[in-house]
């Protein structure tokens, strides 16, 4: 029978991912013991991590142990849950860290699990503040990877959008669906079961949302965020209700660039700014921005009624000067980016090789508009 070696595989997982499995493997385990001990020792019944204020995040206790804001992130409190994140971890990780690389993706691992438990903190401090709830503060505890996994969701949808999954070998959906699964599963669980975890799913969605929207640095480091149309907030949501959705998210937007929380799409791109990503994320913001240029250039040349360079004064007025280097490129850089229907560069033979009517400049503009 031939020897089975886990070695290969292993060397074929990044580093990164191996760190990040790793990290939830040994705080789960340890976790899991430390509350059979505490159970067995412990005359009154004690539930899951409730003896773990330090380690798992209790809204109630934990304010002593900050830490616990991302440590909790890497505890899951039952084996099931455990075998679920054991095995999705890697395999996210596995693709975003090839895309990304190791410092990304653990800096967004990180901004995702502390940020949707600061806002859990919060949420179960004002629960208790306006309802009385003491199970708001020293109920089940927060914890697990349940809001990096949707995170992980919203990461696919910015790249691979139009991917299909088949789901038990029957079930075909696009990857941009399944964030919309997830939260309604959270839904469901919330009500039936309680806020806790199962309310840390929401606040993953949005916190990587908002990083990934506005946050996220480009592979050079000098621009930040995705401006394209179909990531912005509205379009998380059925078409019937987008309309709603998009008066509230713009008065927060609104609201954040005069509390320069972010930068406005208006204003010019510079380093640091917040611009488009040449990642796959920001291709469709790209092409716009590209086919605006073109537009632009050819306006320009339009109004302009110089001769082209290199033509006779008997040929300048039979002929006007062609598209500039400029204005080919942008065009091209459409074509390139959006797949747009947009004419080849004019080109005639021998020495007017370039030269175009303005008529045909005319009907090139009306169709790359």
């Amino acid at each position: 029978m031939p020897s089975v070696s886990f070695l290969p595989f292993l060397q074929a997982v990044p580093f990164a991912t191996r760190i990040l499995t790793l990290t939830l493997v040994l705080f789960s385990v340890s976790a899991l013991l430390l509350s059979i001990l505490a159970q067995q020792n412990s005359p009154n019944s004690l539930r899951p991590g409730e003896s773990l204020p330090w380690l798992v995040l209790i809204p109630g206790e934990s304010w002593k142990y900050p830490w616990t804001l991302l440590t909790a992130g890497w505890v899951e409190l039952s084996i099931f849950e455990l075998v679920f994140s054991a095995v999705s971890l890697p395999l996210a990780c596995r693709y975003l860290e090839r895309i990304w690389g190791s410092k990304e993706l653990v800096r967004f691992c990180c901004i995702v699990i502390v940020g949707s438990n600061i806002i859990a903190f919060g949420f179960s401090w004002l629960m208790w503040i306006v309802l009385r709830q003491e199970e708001a503060l020293f109920g089940l505890p927060y914890h697990g990877l349940s809001g990096l996994q949707v995170g992980f969701l919203v990461a696919f949808t910015q790249l691979i959008p139009e991917h299909q999954l088949q789901l038990l070998g029957v079930l075909k959906v696009r990857v941009k669906t399944l964030p919309g699964i997830y939260l309604l599963i959270s839904n469901v669980l919330t009500i039936v079961l309680g806020p806790s975890p199962y309310i840390l799913i929401q606040f993953g969605f949005f916190v990587a949302w908002v990083y990934l929207r506005f946050f996220k640095l480009s592979d050079d480091g000098l621009t930040r965020g995705d401006r394209s149309e179909a990531f912005a907030f509205m379009y998380w949501f059925p078409p019937p209700v987008r309309p709603y959705i998009a008066i509230p998210a713009g008065f927060v937007f609104k609201q954040a660039v005069k509390f320069r929380l972010v930068q406005s799409w208006d204003e010019p791109m510079q380093s640091g700014g917040y611009s488009i990503l040449p990642g796959p994320g920001g291709a469709r913001a790209e092409a716009e921005r590209r086919r605006a240029m073109a537009l632009k250039a050819l306006d320009a040349r339009l109004a302009s009624g110089s001769p082209a360079p290199g033509t006779s004064s008997t040929s300048a007025t039979a002929a006007v000067p062609s598209i500039p280097a400029a204005a080919e490129a942008a065009v091209a850089a459409v074509v390139s980016a959006a797949d747009a229907v947009v004419p080849p560069p004019l080109k005639t033979a021998g020495s007017t090789r370039n030269v175009a009517k303005v008529d045909d400049l005319k009907e090139t503009k009306e169709r790359v508009e």
